[in-house]
């Protein structure tokens, strides 16, 4: 009896830490981020993001109608990069603030309401651009931790898509 107390409680502690963004997988994900997203790497900046979003619309070609106010008709466009850079700054913003939990809150509830006034975005988008990060930093980074990176982009997403249908 007490020996099966036992397994259900680690099994539930294991599925829970799963779940978590701890402090070991921040330290490691703002380590790996540094080192992909440096101030002076500018033009690779704008090159991982677009391989990002070349990646969703391949796995996700509806998503594309969502971003036609920023020309993705033409990702070459000066429309289209800026946005590139401006979501990518998001998310090296949030990555910073992984240790600054209060203020960490704020930003997503910020970012959760322009989401939310945006038509047509859902929370299967978020799902998207999580599978479209886990697919492409591998290739930039030789020592990216996928699990951690899954643990804390989705808690960053689940809560920034939490309205959202």
């Amino acid at each position: 009896m007490m020996l099966g107390l036992f397994l259900v409680l680690a099994l539930a502690s294991t599925s829970f830490a799963q779940d978590c963004c701890s402090a070991e997988d921040r330290r490691e994900i703002q380590f790996i981020w540094k080192r992909v997203w440096a101030s002076s790497f500018t033009a690779r900046k704008v090159a991982i993001a677009g391989a990002v979003f070349d990646d969703i619309f391949l796995h996700n070609p509806d998503s594309k109608a969502l971003f036609t106010r920023v020309n993705v008709a033409h990702p070459e466009s000066g429309e289209f990069r800026s946005h590139l850079v401006r979501v990518a700054n998001g998310l090296d913003n949030l990555i910073n603030l992984l240790d600054n939990q209060q203020v960490l809150a704020e930003q997503l509830k910020h970012l959760a309401g322009q989401h939310e006034a945006r038509k047509g975005v859902t929370k299967a988008h978020f799902t998207a651009i999580a599978g479209a990060f886990g697919r492409v930093l591998p290739q930039v980074s030789s020592c990216f931790n996928i699990e951690a990176w899954n643990r804390c982009f989705n808690r960053l997403t689940e809560r920034i898509s939490v309205n959202l249908p």
